[in-house]
């Protein structure tokens, strides 16, 4: 049984012993029910079916001792869709007690499924989601009344939030061993790092990872756990936008060290613990760095280069602005400002040429020549005398951009959306055809290739849900709830849950796609 796997090392509740004598007949009594399901989909090989177990029994731990991690869940979902169990729980349901438990495993099952099978389909009102809710509910209750309170996790989370490494070990925790994001960040380390777990990747999942939970970031259910001020919450909520930068060291006081943005030019503060000594003064140090109270820590692995020469350094500086300006505007707040201004400009320019944001092209070739002339004509507007000195200047044939685009654009023939982000910029949807043809049924008889469209639509990264909703506003909504196998009657909130689950990065922070050079 992996389950001491993931317990915190020197943490012990008087609880913890009964726990693996419950995983395994809960084990047991889940394998037995499943000759009973109707579904084969819902049927899991042993392995799975033991981390089933565990995570259940986790689950009814946290419930138990009132660790507070699924009551920091359900604290989001009330904010973000009133009900604290979507789906399961009509807003302002009076569910107390068992029924209530019952409801929460019900949701748990739906989310646990869709990440050991992320190709599966599965409605979060499923028969056989109720079935095994109901008989788990009837077990897991049974056992916990007769296991005392008392739980090495809990007594863990509770150690003092002092330092920014101390918020660490349990962020990293949190992010890999606990049963609320355990399979997530398992998915997370094959699918961008072929299963190799290494620093910078743990890193990148705890730190800026948006999960099936609603969206939620492990920093954002760790910072409403923790018994913490509203500052301290604040900048554990903020650790997405680490300060990635190059930073020259200024001086090293003890654990204390005095470092310089060189991309921002701004003095930080860091606190190094033991090991401060490994920086000299006049390196440079390329790494991140986030805040807690009032000073800031190394996150993820740090490169460090000998003293370098002032021409050594722009090219750093003038590199990183031009390839990662999108981090830089996290900390260059008046770059930033400058880059919402252009994009603002660049937007209204849009809106004036083609009537509305929203524009939709037969195919790439039709796109190219439409931003051609857009272009031709904004510089045909200008005064002659500043259109040639830009072509002089520039030794240019003519003023306007010529048009660039990949062969994926260029050669697409079924149809591109794009949608101009007031925010952020341009936004193109390729096979744009499938996807209206699939909205345009109206959730009635939608076939696989609808389906697919319409779920590549929901889960594209690249696709805001500014966008999504343009499409919602012109097409109508039914069928992605059928995709989804939700009755939007019952659950008028869906779209909103759905774009924060697999859209949550857009509900953060959020920056212009062009750069700003200096």
């Amino acid at each position: 049984m992996d389950l001491q796997l993931h317990r915190p090392r020197g943490f012990s509740g008087e609880a913890d012993q009964y726990l693996p004598k419950v995983i395994n007949s809960l084990k047991r009594r889940l394998k037995k029910a499943q000759d009973s399901l109707t579904y084969d989909s819902l049927h899991l090989p042993n392995k799975q079916l033991e981390e089933f177990a565990i995570v259940l029994v986790e689950f009814a731990e946290d419930i138990h001792n009132d660790i507070g991690i699924w009551k920091s869940y359900e604290q989001y979902n009330l904010e973000f869709f009133n009900t604290p169990i979507p789906f399961v729980l009509q807003p302002n349901s009076k569910a107390k007690g068992k029924e209530l438990f019952k409801c929460r495993i019900q949701h748990l099952l739906w989310i646990l499924y869709s990440e050991l099978d992320q190709e599966l389909g599965l409605s979060p009102t499923h028969q056989g989601l109720i079935l095994l809710s109901e008989l788990i509910t009837d077990f897991l209750d049974e056992q916990f009344s007769n296991i005392p309170h008392g739980s090495g996790l809990k007594m863990f989370l509770s150690q003092p939030n002092q330092y920014g490494w101390d918020v660490k070990r349990k962020l990293i925790w949190l992010g890999w061993h606990s049963y609320l994001f355990r399979q997530s960040f398992q998915n997370y380390v094959i699918e961008e790092h072929d299963g190799k777990i290494e620093i910078p990747i743990i890193d990148d999942f705890i730190c800026q990872e948006n999960t099936c939970w609603s969206g939620l970031g492990v920093i954002d259910i760790l910072a409403a756990t923790l018994d913490i001020a509203d500052e301290q919450r604040s900048e554990l909520k903020s650790w997405y936008e680490r300060h990635a930068a190059y930073y020259k060291v200024l001086a090293i006081k003890g654990p204390i060290i005095e470092v310089v943005n060189l991309i921002n030019d701004k003095p930080y503060t860091v606190r190094m613990n033991e090991d401060s000594d490994r920086f000299d003064v006049r390196q440079i140090v390329s790494g991140s760095l986030v805040p807690w109270n009032k000073e800031w820590y190394w996150s993820g692995n740090q490169m460090v280069y000998d003293n370098k020469n002032k021409k050594f350094i722009q090219e750093l500086k003038s590199n990183f602005l031009q390839k990662a300006s999108r981090i830089a505007y996290r900390y260059c707040t008046q770059n930033a400002q400058q880059a919402r201004e252009r994009v603002k400009a660049l937007y209204d320019e849009f809106v004036k040429y083609h009537g509305d944001d929203f524009v939709i092209y037969p195919d790439g070739l039709s796109m190219a020549a439409a931003w051609q002339k857009q272009y031709r004509l904004q510089y045909e507007s200008q005064p002659k005398e500043a259109v040639s000195k830009i072509m002089k200047e520039h030794n240019l044939e003519h003023p306007w951009p010529d048009i660039s685009l990949p062969p994926e654009f260029t050669e697409s023939k079924n149809g591109l959306g794009v949608y101009y982000n007031p925010d952020e910029g341009q936004e193109i949807m390729l096979g744009f055809n499938d996807v209206v043809n699939g909205l345009k049924k109206k959730g009635l008889d939608l076939n696989e290739d609808d389906g697919d469209s319409i779920r590549e639509l929901i889960f594209s990264d690249s696709i805001s849900p500014g966008f999504v909703n343009k499409l919602v506003q012109k097409y109508g909504d039914e069928s992605i709830a059928s995709v989804f196998f939700i009755d939007k009657s019952r659950h008028k909130y869906y779209l909103n849950y759905l774009l924060r689950r697999y859209k949550g990065h857009f509900y953060r922070n959020r920056y212009p796609s062009i750069s700003f050079l200096a």
